[in-house]
């Protein structure tokens, strides 16, 4: 079948075959903007298949066939045309409206009509070419009474005049047709016409040729398409051809959400490899290929923790889901500072820590802390902003602490600006599941898999000597597997992955009614780019940890600075009093070394000092 053009081929489509599938044949168009968000804008490249399914009239294009002028009409145009060469021409009313009659018995009415003569009637007159629409015909009255004819002629003033024209008045009458009928009717609009305007003789044949808006599917296209049939490009139907044609809708994994839950399992493609930066470390996104078959099992989603490993090179992060299997038991944190020591104790009450190194401040009513000292944080007070003139020392924010010890339990308060290394202080060894962890402690929190899960052939977090355990977060996902190994199924997040897929005809790789038992990944590695993101995200909903505190310069100890003593240059001569003779010795300048040693004082040794340092002893020497 040769080609035609669009405007052509959509003219000739009735309604009532679509849809009907048409392929380009040659040309290349772009319509449309990047900035159209409302599915007009289209692209045509040649091979391209297009479904039409829907036609609705817009315009009608008018072609002067003489001067090659083309003009756009719409389609409430109030011009009248009349067939050119080919209209038939009738002598009298009745002739006319017996042949419109012929066949049917109904004369179509109301239909338009102009007379090439002067028409006189009740003292009206109508000059040649007066267009006039009929709207009923009254039978004959009586043996001898003829019918009449009651139209309408537009008057001058915009208004309608009614006219009884009887059926046995005689003239040179023609039928003539609005825009919207001749676009109606299959056998006129194919036709030249004219103006019935136009001066007798000095004719002018028009072709009308419909514009429509074409809606249709396109290959690779979600939403269907509009765009109207003037598009110069060529086309054949191939309707008719076996259907090895389909037309793909793709969907992206936000979509696929969407569907109904009996839509899955199914079969499905990629379309392209993904091109964005991956956000998952798993050994399936490796296999994520354009056109590899995916097995889709169903999509939801489930609470899932987020964690990272505590190593400093090559740091891991995880996203562990409810199921997984392993147990955990708590692990200590460490704090750097009193003030990180607060914050942990507001998440948990009752907080213990231990002294890891030894701490000597400048605060000369705080002792120091020693190695091996055990606190409980049992309270805080913020220092009132008055109190900085009056006592300074009780305007600092402090932390009160319990010393635990065997003879006192001593209450020490200690400045939120101090630095210092403490570690937790776990009671317990109770192997906890990671639901139970979240629910009974507030996160982050230090863990160890001390059990590994049964059901995975390798553990990826057993065998870490410590995880910290960032947040839970509830993430939407894709559960998909490869035809190869159906029963193996791992969970895609939707936010870690961007992909489009269309589903396929294919059959399922198991048989009907008996789907094999599937074994979910509940363990996937996540990039350090996704594991900041989500931390961000997460920790932007909650309010600020309290602002550290400034050191306060008013306890520290004040150091007075030495008078500078500078030593006389080697060719001056010592100052002489005003009698010419040598100064006195004790008003001689002396040298001073310019880097001079100051021995550090010794930490002082008190009754608690030394008891901490047996006990740390004995612990040593027993093992």
């Amino acid at each position: 079948m040769s080609s035609l053009p669009l405007q052509q081929l959509i003219a000739t489509i009735n309604t009532r075959q679509l849809p009907v599938v048409l392929q380009v044949c040659s040309g290349i168009y772009f319509q449309g903007s990047v900035y159209e968000l409302s599915g007009s804008e289209v692209c045509f490249s040649t091979g391209d298949l297009v479904k039409v399914t829907g036609l609705t009239l817009i315009s009608v294009n008018c072609e002067d066939t003489i001067s090659g002028q083309i003009s756009e009409l719409p389609l409430n145009s109030k011009g009248v045309f009349k067939q050119f060469r080919e209209g038939r021409r009738y002598l009298s009313l009745k002739d006319m409206l017996g042949a419109r009659s012929q066949g049917t018995g109904n004369p179509g009415l109301p239909f338009s009509f102009i007379s090439r003569c002067e028409l006189t009637v009740d003292d009206l007159v109508m000059g040649p070419g007066t267009v006039m629409v009929a709207h009923s015909v009254e039978a004959p009255r009586g043996e001898g009474g003829t019918g009449r004819m009651l139209c309408r002629m537009s008057g001058s003033q915009g208004g309608s005049v009614r006219l009884v024209l009887p059926l046995s008045c005689q003239g040179e009458f023609y039928e003539c047709f609005s825009l919207q009928e001749i676009m109606s009717r299959t056998e006129l609009c194919r036709g030249l016409f004219c103006s019935v305007d136009a001066i007798v003789g000095a004719e002018r044949p028009l072709i009308f040729r419909p514009v429509y808006e074409v809606e249709a599917r396109m290959h690779l296209r979600k939403d269907t398409v509009r765009f109207p049939s003037s598009l110069e490009v060529d086309v054949v139907e191939v309707t008719d051809q076996p259907d090895d044609m389909a037309f793909i809708t793709p969907l992206t994994l936000d979509e696929l959400l969407t569907l109904p839950d009996d839509t899955f399992p199914a079969t499905a493609r990629i379309v392209e490899t993904p091109t964005v930066d991956h956000l998952v470390q798993s050994g399936w996104v490796e296999e994520l290929r354009g056109d590899q078959e995916l097995i889709l099992h169903g999509k939801g989603s489930v609470s899932m923790a987020l964690f990272s490993s505590a190593r400093r090179i090559k740091r891991q992060y995880f996203l562990v889901s409810e199921g997984y299997g392993g147990r955990f038991r708590r692990r200590p944190r460490e704090f750097l500072s009193v003030f990180e020591v607060y914050v942990a104790s507001t998440q948990a009450p009752g907080l213990r820590v231990t002294v890891t190194r030894s701490v000597q401040e400048a605060e000369d009513d705080v002792s120091g802390l020693v190695v091996g000292e055990e606190l409980e944080v049992v309270g805080h007070r913020i220092g009132a902003q008055e109190a900085q003139q009056s006592n300074p020392k009780q305007s600092a924010d402090v932390l009160i602490c319990r010393r635990i010890e065997e003879l006192s339990d001593d209450e020490e308060e200690l400045p939120l600006h101090w630095h210092g290394f403490f570690r937790e202080v776990i009671s317990n060894n109770k192997k906890y599941k990671i639901k139970d962890l979240c629910q009974q402690f507030s996160l982050p929190l230090n863990v160890k898999v001390v059990s590994r899960d049964a059901d995975l052939a390798a553990d990826p977090l057993y065998g870490i000597s410590s995880l910290r355990l960032e947040c839970v977060t509830v993430e939407n996902f894709i559960q998909a597997s490869f035809p190869t190994s159906p029963e193996y199924c791992f969970t895609i997040p939707i936010r870690c992955l961007s992909m489009v897929v269309y589903f396929t005809q294919e059959s399922l790789p198991w048989p009907r009614d008996e789907p094999p038992v599937v074994h979910v990944e509940v363990v996937t590695e996540v990039t350090e780019s996704f594991y900041l993101e989500k931390c961000r995200l997460i920790y932007s909903q909650q309010p600020p940890p309290p602002r550290p505190p400034k050191h306060n310069l008013s306890l520290a100890v004040k150091v007075t600075p030495k008078p500078c003593i500078r030593e006389p240059l080697a060719d001056s001569h010592p100052a002489r009093s005003a009698n010419g003779s040598e100064p006195e010795e004790g008003l001689r300048r002396q040298s001073v070394p310019s880097k001079a040693k100051v021995p550090l004082p010794l930490p002082k040794v008190t009754p608690r000092t030394t008891e901490c340092f047996k006990r740390v002893s004995g612990s040593l020497h027993q093992q």
